[in-house]
């Protein structure tokens, strides 16, 4: 029977009852979900309060007035829960639920705090919403084998020191699926807790906060003691995914937006960041002393750096597009003292710099596609024995940034080098390699950031002749990079 329809059959049996001078009040028209457990009742003295509105109920042109207006609107209201805080009624379930219990939570408010202290799945349906108190955690999820599934979430505390969020999570093996998160510090904070699963949510930080409006310095205008909502400082935002010290979980498929940073792990281990969309925040993803993790088909795009990844080592990155990071310091993908990683078919396009790699030792750059980036790739000299094979260099101002004096990086592989725009295509033999190695000169090297004006000459006849030679001829004092065997076009995905 639909909510509609049993409140449909509530007001005709209050009128009837009003008619005979009946007390509605032993009517209850709760539904009940399997199990046998009633979600809370929303009848009792609703026909008292619609008759204090009204003044009388003595009339049947009064009982008429009710069934039109007030008394229908106030049945369909309750029936469909969103009138009326059901907090207690869930918190009382967290309490008395054995443990693998199923909570079906019905459409409606919920307030918590809520604290879930057994395993539990707690199923929203996407109609459900849990609302914090503003001091501390929504959910705090303590126990093991925790799932929450399709709720919108709202309403943390907003203090960075103890890490409040919307749902934070110290028990193993929590599923935090499926839900909308909005107007929390963090999204969702993993302390300890191994093996867990956040998949499918849609986070949206907190970019805004109220602050009253000063009247003295608006003149005492009309409204002028009212809140104002002012943009909240990125610093003093929360991240949409926050984990530390902790192995094995799965990031995937979610929505990221305005957050401090989308992701961020720390001494996290063993885990798969995949298919994730995160945009309009600091860094993408933000991870450091982490190893042996995966990252596969993410986009980060539009952010102050879309990944920054930190003294770290076994890494895969595969797949992801890191587009469009755009700042006066905006990476695509930064790398610091990160070993042993394989970088391979991404997307790094529309970048201020689009791979930057220091301190970085044994990496495998390949089959990446760099494009249309201010400066397509830094290696720093305290980078070596990384190899660069079968990427795409095109369209970006300066291909390359480095020094040239480490010479121990390698720029092909298995005899097969890189695609360049500038590069010669020569290809007597139609193997798909130029007859000419490729030389990659940085004409400007460090002196970009020094003297940021330098960059005006990119594209100069003087540098673009300056390029000509230098990929033929090696020419003493200009740094660069060497390709013994570039690509012709299509070599390259």
């Amino acid at each position: 029977m639909s909510s509609r329809h049993r409140a449909r059959l509530l007001v005709t049996a209050l009128v009837a009852l009003a008619l005979r001078g009946a007390a509605p009040a032993a009517l209850d028209a709760r539904p009940v979900r399997s199990g046998g457990v009633a979600p809370p009742s929303h009848t009792g003295g609703l026909f008292t309060a619609a008759a204090v509105a009204t003044g009388r109920v003595a009339s049947l042109g009064t009982m008429r007035e009710l069934l039109e207006g007030r008394l229908a609107s106030s049945a369909l209201s309750a029936a469909d829960g969103s009138d009326r805080d059901r907090g207690p009624w869930l918190q009382a379930m967290l309490v008395d639920a054995a443990a693998g219990a199923v909570i079906e939570v019905p459409p409606g408010i919920y307030t918590g705090p809520f604290a879930i202290e057994r395993p539990v799945t707690l199923r929203g349906h996407g109609r459900a919403t849990l609302v914090g108190d503003g001091r501390t955690h929504v959910v705090a999820v303590r126990a093991p084998d925790v799932t929450i599934d399709g709720f919108a979430i709202r309403g943390s505390g907003g203090s960075l020191s103890e890490d409040h969020a919307a749902v934070h999570v110290t028990g193993a093996r929590a599923v935090i699926e499926n839900n909308r998160i909005t107007e929390s510090l963090h999204g969702v904070y993993v302390r300890h807790g191994d093996r867990v699963r956040i998949i499918g949510n849609v986070i949206l930080g907190r970019s805004e906060v109220l602050e009253p409006v000063d009247p003295l310095r608006n003149g005492l205008e009309p409204g002028a003691g009212e809140l104002c909502a002012v943009p909240l400082d990125q610093n003093l935002r929360g991240n949409g995914v926050h984990i530390w010290n902790s192995t094995g979980h799965v990031i995937a498929g979610n929505t990221i937006r305005y957050t401090r940073d989308g992701i961020y792990l720390s001494f996290v281990d063993d885990s798969e960041v995949r298919d994730n969309d995160i945009q309009h925040v600091r860094y993408g993803l933000h991870y450091m002393y982490s190893d042996h993790n995966r990252f596969e088909r993410n986009l980060f795009t539009d952010n102050a750096a879309g990944a920054a990844l930190m003294f770290s080592k076994g890494l895969t990155l595969a797949g992801n597009r890191f587009v469009a990071n755009r700042s006066h310091r905006a990476y695509g993908l930064l790398l610091q003292s990160v070993d042993e990683t394989t970088i391979a078919d991404n997307e790094i396009a529309g970048n201020t710099l689009g791979l930057f790699i220091e301190g970085g030792h044994g990496n495998r750059v390949l089959r990446n596609r760099v494009v249309g980036n201010h400066v397509g790739i830094r290696v720093s000299d305290s980078s070596d024995e990384n190899v660069f094979a079968a990427n795409r260099f095109a369209g970006n101002v300066h291909p390359v940034e480095t020094s040239g004096v480490n010479g121990s990086n390698r720029w092909a592989l298995d005899g097969r080098g890189n695609d360049w725009d500038d590069a010669s295509r020569l290809d007597l033999d139609g193997n798909g390699i130029a007859d000419l190695p490729h030389r990659e000169l940085d004409l400007f090297g460090d002196l970009r950031r020094p003297f940021p004006a330098i960059g005006l000459l990119a594209g100069s006849p003087g540098e673009r002749l300056l390029r000509f030679v230098y990929a033929r001829i090696a020419i003493p004092g200009i740094p660069g990079v060497v390709d013994p065997a570039p690509l012709v076009t299509g070599g390259a995905r």
